[in-house]
């Protein structure tokens, strides 16, 4: 299966729930299984419930209909003397967009592993494709580079200039120069995003009172949004096309009802190859992960791995509904999925054997529920590191 990338340009803000808080806040990126549920539920609407079925079946065989990584943000460039003349320019050509990918959970290679820098990367959620490239690579020549630190003069502090966003996003200096278009009216700080809130009103249909409430949602520069990596089983490639169109007419994520999570589908369009893990080595996973039983174990097997867990929570969606024992009946809309403990995007683990795919589909099945199963994705989408120097590895675990 060939690797492709596919774009979604925001045609509307996105909202992407948070654990642990309500709809106030959202996540900046579409989780895989996010995304894999939304494929599921167009698959049924456009394919029909057999074709849904057989789709979900082939995930427990050696050949799944398809892989995919999360959705992370992609922005276009827009350099200072363009602001006033600015056409967006085409998001394909690798001098005119840029994607980002989560931080791999790890030092960098060529920076300083000491104190003061340690808590400055930690704070990095997203460095750019140049950047996560070099680092995959292990060159430290190439990040030692772009890890720009400068003393403010007349100030106490230290400043990173390839660093923005509050400190959150990792460039290299010429993508700086090619986003340092996009400015906050405020600050005049580069602004390659926006996360904010907005306020709602929900109406008691038995009472007639309100409750205001606010919902997170996340802006993008015009022409930006996200992008994702996809392999398609040859067989499900025309199928899969159709329903991510459908999907941008019907939006991904939550507050679709508001007219969140709409985008156009550019792609496909194939990205310079990604290197593959290698047996015995060390991956990095773009995608939520959820191992098998006889998985675990080997993909901790390495003084090196470096790692985080996302416990996936939430409602889930189904038109189907069931009775039951005391002859109540439940809508699949309003019950609550069980709770799924999966390895988050940057998670860096050893890759065991010859296997070609690692994880499988997380049952999060209500008890109540028995219409059909409910599946989160959890197959890893992963990208091989160089090998590590040893002053270069952290000591695993969660940092």
């Amino acid at each position: 299966m060939d690797t492709m990338a596919y774009h979604l340009e925001a045609r509307a803000p996105f909202h992407f729930g948070l654990r642990g808080v309500g709809i106030e806040a959202t996540a900046l990126h579409g989780p895989s299984d996010t995304l894999f549920s939304a494929l599921c539920h167009a698959i049924r609407q456009q394919f029909g419930l057999d074709t849904l079925r057989d789709f979900l079946a082939d995930f427990f065989t050696p050949d799944p209909p398809v892989a995919i990584s999360s959705a992370f943000p992609y922005l276009l460039a827009r350099r200072e003397e363009e602001v006033e003349d600015w056409h967006p320019p085409d998001p394909f050509d690798p001098g005119q967009a840029i994607r980002f990918f989560p931080r791999p959970i790890e030092p960098p290679p060529g920076v300083p592993d000491v104190p003061e820098e340690r808590k400055t990367v930690k704070r990095i959620a997203w460095v750019s494709e140049s950047i996560f490239r070099a680092w995959m690579a292990g060159d430290r020549d190439s990040l030692r580079r772009e890890w720009i630190k400068e003393t403010v003069i007349g100030h106490q502090g230290i400043e990173y200039p390839n660093l923005v966003q509050g400190r959150r996003v990792w460039l290299t200096t010429d993508e700086r120069e090619k986003v340092a278009g996009w400015r906050d009216e405020e600050t005049d700080a580069i602004r390659l995003w926006a996360i904010g809130d907005v306020s709602r009103v929900t109406v008691d249909r038995r009472a007639s009172t309100s409750t205001v409430y606010q919902a997170g949602r996340v802006w993008f520069q015009p022409g930006g949004g996200l992008w994702l990596l996809v392999r398609w089983r040859e067989d499900w490639r025309d199928r899969g096309e159709v329903v991510l169109q459908v999907l941008g007419d019907e939006g991904i994520g939550g507050e679709r009802s508001a007219g969140h999570g709409l985008f156009r589908l550019l792609g496909p369009h194939a990205l310079a190859p990604l290197p593959h893990p290698k047996p015995g080595e060390r991956f990095l996973t773009l995608s939520l992960y959820y191992p098998t039983e006889t998985e675990l174990e080997d993909v901790l097997a390495d003084d090196a791995v470096s790692y985080r867990f996302q416990v996936r929570r939430g409602w889930m969606a189904s038109p189907d509904r069931v009775e039951s024992p005391t002859g109540e009946v439940l809508r699949g809309s309003a019950l609550r999925r069980k709770a799924v403990r999966m390895f988050a995007e940057g998670s860096i683990l050893r890759w065991p054997g010859e296997k070609k795919i690692l994880g499988t589909l997380a049952d999060a099945t209500p008890e109540a529920f028995t219409a059909h199963r409910v599946y989160r994705y959890g197959l890893a989408f992963p990208v091989g590191l160089a090998a590590a120097a040893v002053d270069d590895r952290s000591q695993g675990g969660a940092p």
